[in-house]
């Protein structure tokens, strides 16, 4: 009954309504447009698009000539925390920029090169066409060929992959709001309480403290669910719908789909519980908003995989082998985040037993003898 409690007051606040619309959009404007099926490619086809490969041949002569372009404009492009920004250097750095380029003019080690556009780009402040993270995909795209095309599409709509493949470019949208979108449900909760007066009540209650943050968490994470799954089934009808008789791996993409953005929710609202609980609402809001920014900005659009990337990205139908090599991070990533949003959510037992016993906290402290009176 608690639990239904809590489930029908979450789901009747207008930040839930809010949630879930800002979920929507995103799915609707991201994916819920109209789709047509992938198809063959072709052999004799003028283009199979373009591909990131690190060719030193292409990728050295192109780059020094864009630094050289900048120099000469005074002018440098760069995207620190993803904006955009016109970066104008002092004398001082113009002249650092100028010793790199005479260095560049010499013929060089692959290697050398690399750790000179390292040296650019922290001279421009980062985030330049110049950095790890972006030079490649800046200065070495080439033709993808024939074969590579077909292994691809073959690898993306073979029967049981279909739905997988449409799965995580589905949980790569989501996953960008579900990494900052609960924390707000949390910390309104919370406060909710506490300015409804209900800890009075709710600290006098022989219930467990485990029981109460338990089901409390449980049905918030429960909650959130609710229009991921039903944005999940809208896509899965409608991949159903571009590929009638084929088997799309319906079990498969369910369980990529849960693995992807479960975890994500949990570590999102465990965290966002706990430092509500143990500090205050708008402290959770705060560094959940550091968290996920700093995650977003240095992640690549797809291959974005470590063992500890808060938001991973695949935005991609296709590079499935990419994703395959990638796997076993991701397993562990996902997992990793569940078992801490488990620690997150007794920390937060923890701080919530010690407020009810008037040993933690301000709240804790004027509850103390109201407490002993009801124990007693």
């Amino acid at each position: 009954m608690l639990f239904l409690k809590e489930c029908k007051k979450i789901i009747c606040s207008l930040i839930f309504v809010l949630y879930t619309a800002a979920l929507i959009i995103m799915y609707a404007s991201q994916l819920g447009t109209e789709r047509e099926p992938v198809v063959k490619p072709q052999a004799g086809q003028e283009d199979y698009g373009m591909v990131e490969r690190e060719v030193p041949e292409i990728l050295m002569p192109a780059a020094i000539e864009s630094l050289k372009r900048e120099y000469e404009s005074e002018s440098y492009i760069a995207y620190p925390f993803l904006l955009y920004k016109e970066v104008k250097l002092n004398e001082a750095d113009t002249e650092k920029i100028a010793e790199v380029i005479a260095k560049l003019s010499v013929d060089m080690p692959y290697d050398e090169f690399r750790e000179l556009m390292r040296q650019a780009d922290k001279i421009i402040g980062g985030g330049s066409k110049y950095c790890d993270e972006f030079i490649v995909g800046n200065f070495s795209m080439v033709p993808e060929t024939y074969e590579e095309a077909l292994k691809d599409y073959e690898e993306t709509i073979e029967e049981g992959n279909i739905g997988e493949s449409y799965t995580r470019l589905y949980c790569d949208y989501l996953g960008i709001t579900l990494a900052i979108l609960p924390v707000f449900l949390c910390a309104f909760l919370w406060q909710l309480d506490r300015k409804s007066q209900m800890e009075e009540l709710i600290y006098s209650r022989k219930i467990s403290s485990f029981k109460i943050v338990g089901i409390r968490y449980l049905a918030l994470v429960s909650c959130m669910m609710i229009p991921v799954i039903l944005t999940f089934l809208h896509i899965m009808a409608g991949v159903i719908g571009l590929y009638p008789g084929q088997d799309i791996g319906i079990s498969k993409a369910i369980g990529i789909g849960a693995l992807w953005l479960i975890p994500e929710i949990m570590i999102v609202a465990g965290v966002g519980i706990l430092i509500s609980e143990t500090v205050s609402p708008l402290p959770a809001i705060f560094v959940q908003g550091i968290w996920w920014y700093t995650c977003l900005v240095k992640n690549q659009l797809t291959g974005s995989i470590t063992k500890w990337t808060l938001i991973v990205r695949h935005n991609n139908l296709g590079k499935t082998e990419l994703f395959r090599k990638q796997f076993a991070d991701f397993l562990f990533n996902r997992t990793a985040y569940a078992v801490l949003a488990l620690i997150c959510l007794g920390l937060t037992v923890f701080v919530y037993e010690k407020k009810r016993k008037g040993v933690y906290g301000q709240n804790g402290f004027i509850w103390k003898n109201h407490v002993r009176k009801s124990e007693a």
